[in-house]
């Protein structure tokens, strides 16, 4: 009897929603960037955009976009990358550098701007923008960093159904909300280790990779980066509109709303 409330405490939660980690991913062999720029001072290139359900994607239901960026000084001076902002099909602003609860909120505010324009923003829609530039390959198998803790949390999750075995229902709801937290805050832990925090600091004729997180920017346009150099101020602006045409949004037909 135990096992079977265990299968289907299992099964309810299955489909508990949120984000979580991929077990596997397929990692990713970049050949040559998707965009790039420079000016005297900084060269940027946009390697990739991890997106919902493309390669290099290592949550489920992600909710953001994450950008892999190399940056080069070409200058003999410190350059400090300040920020960097994507700009979208709309036009707007997209700064990044935030926690999964904001990333999401802000992906739900994009999905709202654009309905009243009359434009469907589905993440991870239109990757195949991306993909199919042939910029990057990816081997035939490989993990993902966190794949140990996506392994840890279901033995706790097995551990948590088996002690409410003498239950049938409520507990299951229970236990669905308390895997669901646990797979976010993992998540969430992986977007911070991740992420680069800005400033970055290049010393003279260095350079590094950033790994960035944004809200959904549909069909980004540009990505720009302000830096500042002996006390003055930049801007280099790199152009996506090619490059990311068509990501995450759906054009509808006229009579839709």
């Amino acid at each position: 009897m135990a096992g079977l409330v265990f299968g289907i405490l299992v099964a309810t939660c299955a489909g508990c929603g949120g984000h979580k980690m991929l077990p596997q991913s397929e990692p990713l062999e970049l050949v040559e960037p998707l965009a790039a720029a420079m000016d005297a001072n900084l060269a940027v290139a946009l390697d990739w955009v991890i997106v919902r359900g493309a390669p290099g994607s290592w949550a489920s239901n992600a909710d953001w976009d994450e950008y892999l960026i190399r940056v080069q000084n070409l200058s003999a001076r410190t350059v400090r990358v300040t920020g960097v902002t994507i700009t979208d099909a709309l036009g707007q602003p997209v700064t990044g550098g935030i926690t999964r609860e904001q990333l999401v909120e802000l992906s739900k505010q994009t999905v709202e701007r654009f309905d009243q324009q009359g434009l469907t923003v589905r993440a991870g829609y239109g990757a195949n923008v991306v993909v199919g530039t042939g910029v990057a390959v990816f081997a035939a198998s490989g993990t993902v960093g966190m794949a140990a803790l996506a392994g840890s949390a279901t033995a706790a999750a097995a551990s948590g159904a088996a002690v409410a075995g003498m239950f049938v229902v409520g507990p299951a709801l229970v236990l669905g909300g308390a895997m669901r937290g646990l797979n976010n805050r993992e998540v969430a832990r992986e977007i911070e280790a991740r992420q680069t925090l800005l400033p970055a600091v290049l010393p003279a004729d260095d350079g590094g990779n950033l790994d960035l997180f944004f809200p959904l920017a549909p069909s980004p346009v540009a990505v720009t980066f302000t830096y500042v150099m002996d006390g003055a101020a930049f801007e280099l602006r790199v152009d996506t509109t090619e490059a990311l045409n068509g990501l995450h949004v759906v054009a509808r037909n006229k009579n839709e709303r």
